[in-house]
């Protein structure tokens, strides 16, 4: 099920709602798991047992952590947890992939390829299995006590807002949060969650939609007839595309978690406004860029760092060269992450090189040029990045830059060009464009009118500022969303497959 659906927005949600709030305190959770496994059946539901096994999985696993009084057993535990959590996740993800490079290298020499009925992805998968493992970390490392409610723990990692494409909740943080008694719920934070959700829903309907027909329509079209100007319009609608599609979700979780009482983290802060790679990564996905940082590349720099005694190796000191191993390790490990193609870890790649490079050097050089040459440079380095992460293999992306820089050799269609180039795509752009800067955010902070003492009933539903245009504009985005889910069609969140 969407939350760019009618179904969600007109039955499922309002449904939802009104018997959370209408059920008792304590069986609000009962209420929220049922729906949450009925949201996540609704497209398969035999991949419901997918997520109901990892469920199990970590409630044995950290129960067992929990009991367990040794710290070499309590490790041994978690190892055991991580393998199950790391086993579901490449069965069901990377099988496809070891086969089909299995079968390339037995090729070579002859061999009966190994034939492999393709396997279904669950939705989310990668996502609910990192919650699950910073459960089980959290509890190793005794920073929250061990769950021993099932249902409370099934809530936690099946939670509907954020199952399928986060934000990626640490237990420890939203542990308190699954104790009705910890849960805020008031009327101003009912409408600042619906604020956001349909903020989030018009960045995915009326600006991601828009941009990913254009984007998918040139990426279809063969290389011996697309030219440079087409392939930097298709690259740069993409570019919009998965930003305003991604924090489009994110938003619309951060709102229904608050129409809720959940209090979910923040995933995007304008990244496309950065002036550095490692500022964009700060700021671009947030919750998976600290958990791999947590999880992965602290843990790398440490064990690193206990096995370089020496000051220096190669010429290269020892803080630099843990900071190389840790981000080359990470950053292949989240190419990975996101899809199982060499072209996602050529992309994790290339971020993990140019990182290297702004920490070996460059990144000083870059702090004495003019910002505007720092952003051309970091808006340049992820065009080129995002082509591997839109095309399917890596001759296609070979071949799509090769027309970005060199063109195709023929005399440019302008009026192919120009055919793209419509009212709703250049006012699109200039909106998403400028939305990707602080500029709207600069706009209702001007007009931003601070609570009086006597708050109306329909001031308090203006959104959480008091501010009754919020209202009014809020009711005019719904509706224009809603006309437009209704007139067309509606692409699935690009992060859906990971």
């Amino acid at each position: 099920m969407l939350f760019s659906s009618l179904l969600f927005i007109y039955l499922f949600l309002p449904i939802t709602l009104l018997f959370f709030y209408l059920v008792k305190e304590k069986i609000q959770n009962f209420v929220l798991l049922i729906a949450s496994l009925v949201f996540y059946a609704w497209a398969v539901p035999s991949l419901v047992s997918v997520l109901a096994g990892s469920i199990l999985i970590n409630y044995i696993s950290g129960r067992l952590i929990g009991k367990t009084k040794t710290k070499k057993g309590r490790k041994n535990w978690l190892i055991v947890g991580l393998i199950l959590n790391l086993g579901l996740l490449i069965a069901f993800k990377y099988t496809q992939f070891f086969i089909e490079n299995i079968n390339v290298l037995i090729h070579l020499f002859g061999t009966a390829p190994i034939l492999l009925k393709k396997i279904a992805l669950p939705l989310g998968i990668s996502f609910f299995t990192f919650k699950a493992i910073s459960y089980l970390i959290s509890v190793y490392r005794s920073e929250t006590e061990v769950q021993r409610n099932f249902f409370d723990l099934a809530l936690y990692i099946s939670l509907f807002p954020q199952l399928i494409a986060g934000p990626i909740s640490r237990y420890r943080d939203l542990a308190p949060q699954l104790n009705p008694e910890g849960r805020v719920l008031t009327l101003e934070k009912f409408a600042s969650g619906v604020n956001r959700f349909v903020l989030g829903l018009g960045k995915k309907v009326l600006i991601a939609n828009s941009v990913a027909y254009v984007a998918d329509q040139i990426f279809s079209i063969p290389g011996n007839q697309m030219s440079s100007p087409l392939a930097w319009l298709g690259i740069i609608c993409f570019a919009l595309q998965i930003y305003y599609d991604f924090s489009g979700y994110s938003d619309m979780a951060i709102g229904l978690g608050r129409m809720l009482g959940f209090s979910f983290v923040e995933n995007f802060n304008f990244p496309y406004n950065s002036t550095s790679l490692r500022e964009f990564w700060r700021r671009w996905h947030i919750s998976l860029s600290t958990w791999f940082r947590d999880y992965f590349f602290l843990p790398i720099a440490y064990s690193t760092s206990r096995k370089l005694p020496r000051e220096k190796y190669f010429g290269i000191r020892s803080e630099k060269l843990i900071y190389l191993v840790g981000t080359s390790v990470t950053f292949f490990l989240c190419g990975f992450w996101h899809g199982s193609t060499w072209n996602f870890i050529i992309w994790g790649i290339l971020h993990g090189v140019f990182l290297i490079t702004e920490q070996a050097g460059f990144g000083k050089l870059l702090k004495k040029i003019h910002p505007v040459f720092q952003h051309f440079y970091l808006i340049l380095f992820l065009l080129i990045s995002w082509v591997f992460f839109r095309t399917d293999t890596f001759r296609d992306s070979v071949d799509y830059l090769g027309i970005m820089f060199r063109g195709s050799g023929k005399p440019i269609d302008w009026i192919r060009v120009n055919g793209y180039l419509n009212f709703e795509l250049i006012l699109t752009g200039i909106i998403a464009i400028l939305g990707c800067t602080t500029f709207f955010s600069k706009i209702a902070n001007i007009r931003n009118i601070k609570h009086s003492s006597k708050v109306s009933i329909i001031n308090r539903l203006a959104f959480y500022t008091g501010n009754l245009g919020n209202l009014v504009f809020v009711m005019i985005l719904i509706f224009l969303v809603t006309v437009k889910m209704t007139a067309g069609t509606i692409n699935p969140f690009i992060y859906f497959k990971f």
